[in-house]
């Protein structure tokens, strides 16, 4: 038997907490410990001024940590809190997000204890994209996956070259890339001037405008209101929201776009990253129902003519009849897993069931703010 798997039945059945550590909540003198513990684990830096400053940042939810009985932090649970909706009643939901932990029997110990503790909080509802190691936690606890949000889109928009990224990925040398890189820029141009079922072609039908917090609201309410659940902003925690976005620069130039018809009808919108790389990644993508086909044509077009070689977003029960129309692949990102937690069992359907509008403004796992 593991490790792992030895300190989860231990844990799940234990009935209190292990007297060899003690989980407090998160203070502004843990972030160097927590970026060390971050580095130990997968290389990079801390992102921890999204919780510290969040507007939703709430007395009895907050960011926790796992120490042992000499102080040192053996793990970490960032976790946001966010008003939703859910049949017209107000409701509270976690993110949970950057579950990390010391690579040991005591960093094992922490992840399980960091898991119960969440999930035993005052919340309607937890939600949590996690890795393997955080699923098996997970679902041992009592919570479960959901396939739909646990899956991503991807729509090349210059082919050619965005095999090439993929063959580079995998190992093909960069000789090989570097000789490659021409013909496959070629082979993109001319897609682009003579038009091919790959490259996504502009719907003269929608025309576009700099989407606001006021606007996106109104977007919100109109084409996702209908949703069994949904997330609820107002103006000044959507316009911080946007702005601690747009000054994540790390991320990429982050475009917000309305889109409408040239008489001013309201289509959808969406909100994107757009890196040095290439890669667009959508966080957000809305419409009337109706309208999404001319939303997502609007949407590729946009960023084609930015540069990006491909698109990639969150899943949604409402987007896999217009997104198989245009070609996308459905995917799920390595070794990610869309965790849900409700001890209401309809909330939890909701999710499951695609009757839920969720997307990467919904939780800070997308939204890596360098501390």
């Amino acid at each position: 038997m593991s490790i792992l798997t030895t300190e989860l039945y231990r844990h799940v059945h234990a009935g209190s907490l292990t007297s060899k550590g003690r989980i407090r909540p998160l203070v502004e003198s843990d972030v160097n410990q927590i970026r060390n513990l971050r580095q130990s684990v997968s290389g990079s830096g801390v992102p921890d001024r999204f919780v510290l400053d969040s507007p939703w940042r709430q007395s009895d939810v907050c960011s926790l940590v796992y120490e042992d009985r000499a102080g040192r932090v053996l793990g970490y649970l960032g976790m946001t809190a966010r008003p939703m909706v859910f049949r017209e009643r107000s409701i509270r939901a976690i993110f949970a997000h950057h579950l990390m932990v010391d690579p040991s029997r005591g960093g094992t110990r922490a992840g399980i204890e960091l898991a119960r503790r969440l999930l035993k909080g005052p919340q309607d509802l937890s939600f949590a994209l996690w890795n393997d190691y955080g699923r098996r936690i997970w679902t041992s606890l009592g919570g479960s996956v959901s396939s739909l949000h646990s899956l991503s889109w991807t729509r090349p928009l210059r082919p050619a070259r965005y095999i090439l990224r993929m063959l580079k990925n995998r190992g093909l040398p960069l000789s090989a890339a570097v000789t490659l890189h021409p013909a496959c820029q070629a082979f993109d141009a001319t897609l682009g001037v003579f038009g091919s079922a790959a490259v996504p072609q502009r719907d003269t039908a929608a025309l576009s405008d700099e989407l606001d917090a006021v606007t996106m609201l109104s977007y919100l309410s109109a084409f996702a209101g209908d949703r069994m659940l949904r997330p609820y902003y107002d103006v000044t925690s959507l316009t911080w929201l946007l702005k601690t976005l747009g000054d994540a620069a790390h991320r990429g130039h982050l475009h917000k776009v309305a889109v409408r018809t040239p008489g001013g009808r309201p289509l959808g919108w969406y909100v994107y990253y757009l890196a040095a790389s290439g890669a667009a990644e959508v966080l957000q993508l809305g419409g009337k129902h109706e309208a999404l086909r001319s939303v997502l044509n609007h949407l590729f077009d946009h960023a084609r003519q930015r540069g990006a070689m491909e698109v990639t977003g969150p899943m949604d029960a409402r987007l896999v009849g217009p997104l198989t129309e245009q070609h996308c692949a459905f995917h799920r990102p390595r070794n990610t897993w869309a965790l849900v937690h409700s001890r209401d069992l309809r909330i939890a359907d909701a999710v499951h069931s695609g009757n839920a509008f969720l997307s990467k403004l919904e939780g800070a796992p997308w939204l890596e703010i360098e501390a």
